[in-house]
């Protein structure tokens, strides 16, 4: 009898983070989690619950605050997340051994994703790509891509040339990844959401 083969489960580098937050005068103040560098954001502009993305002000890598706070004891808590850059050829691996999505697909939850945890950026121009196709690229350029999911001519633009290993707009290889941990807000919400759609 053939013994079963496991997948190897494959290490890889995580997002750094950071919970030495302070907050004074609107204002949230926290080391860079890769420069150690004094970032300053103001609290306007975190939306209260999707957070924001703001750059550092010093090493230039990209941060995630999460919302979902509002007094001062919940920001004693508060993990700010780096962007991890990684080569868009490797992204597939990165993404699929990631613990944060392994353990969404246990739960069945690997589409929440799609509605927050998931920021990819352009590491020299910084554009912004969709998690929707970031969650869908394929890991071989050979794969077929049903390009009818996405919903946008700018999703479909970004997939293809993604799929080259490339940023659509200035041709770099390496995008800047944060993968967080899904708060619990959001969890409930897309849980409740699942129920709705069952019942109905």
């Amino acid at each position: 009898m053939i013994p079963e083969c496991t997948p190897k489960k494959i290490r890889i580098p995580l997002n750094k983070t950071t919970t030495d937050v302070k907050r004074r005068n609107g204002l949230l103040i926290f080391p860079c989690p890769v420069c150690d560098v004094i970032n300053m954001v103001s609290e306007c502009e975190v939306h209260p619950i999707l957070g924001g993305q703001p750059m550092c002000q010093s090493c230039g890598d990209i941060f995630h605050i999460p919302g979902g706070y509002c007094t001062g004891t919940e920001v004693s808590s508060l993990k700010i997340y780096a962007a991890l850059p990684v080569a868009i050829r490797k992204f597939y691996i990165f993404y699929r051994n990631h613990p944060v999505i392994q353990a969404l697909e246990e739960q069945g939850l690997s589409r929440i994703i799609i509605q927050y945890g998931i920021w990819g950026f352009c590491q020299k121009c910084h554009h912004e790509f969709s998690p929707a196709v970031l969650m869908n690229l394929p890991q071989k350029t050979s794969e077929v891509v049903d390009y009818r999911s996405l919903s946008s001519a700018d999703e479909m633009n970004e997939m293809r040339s993604l799929r080259q290993g490339r940023c659509p707009y200035c041709d770099h290889r390496i995008l800047l990844v944060i993968i967080s941990e899904i708060p619990h807000y959001v969890v409930s919400a897309s849980e409740n959401l699942s129920h709705r759609w069952e019942e109905d």
